[in-house]
């Protein structure tokens, strides 16, 4: 039982933060493969490609404002992850003492195994709490953009 929660405190970490950031980054790199794939079949075929078009397929697509909608989606999903796993974490923590607490008279749950739980349970809280900071400034980010865009309009 030892073995697993020091697998999943291991695990928990790596899985929530590289798992969004993989996604993201493949989801890009397959986003400019396939508008370039597409030009150089064009290119192939002998058909004329317009140059802006070959220039924006080779540069960054995203104009200003779905970078601003971006940025602030990403600040929503974050804080809202933040948020939910710390009242998850909060609830099946607070569930796991009582289990403890109403079995503790003569059963055989020990208070020691509530340590690597409490240890898995910090983890996760800081995990949040970085989840939570992200939203935050991502958010401010979005709002500070949004007021320089609206200003130079």
């Amino acid at each position: 039982m030892h073995d697993l929660f020091q697998f999943l405190s291991k695990l928990i970490p790596a899985a929530v933060i590289l798992l969004p950031i993989m996604f993201y980054y493949l989801h890009k790199r397959n986003l400019l493969k396939t508008k370039k794939e597409i030009l150089l079949k064009e290119i192939e075929n002998g058909n004329i490609v317009d140059p802006e078009m070959l220039a924006k397929s080779l540069t960054n697509p995203i104009t200003e404002e779905q970078r601003l909608q971006n940025s602030f989606r990403c600040g929503i999903i974050f804080s809202f992850a933040g948020v939910v796993i710390t009242v998850a974490t909060f609830v099946f923590y607070s569930y796991l003492r009582g289990v403890y607490a109403t079995h503790a008279n003569g059963s055989t749950f020990n208070m020691d195994d509530m340590v690597p739980i409490t240890l898995i349970v910090t983890l996760v809280l800081v995990v949040a709490a970085i989840l939570l900071g992200v939203g935050i400034a991502y958010l401010v980010s979005y709002f500070n953009q949004k007021k320089k865009m609206d200003k130079t309009a």
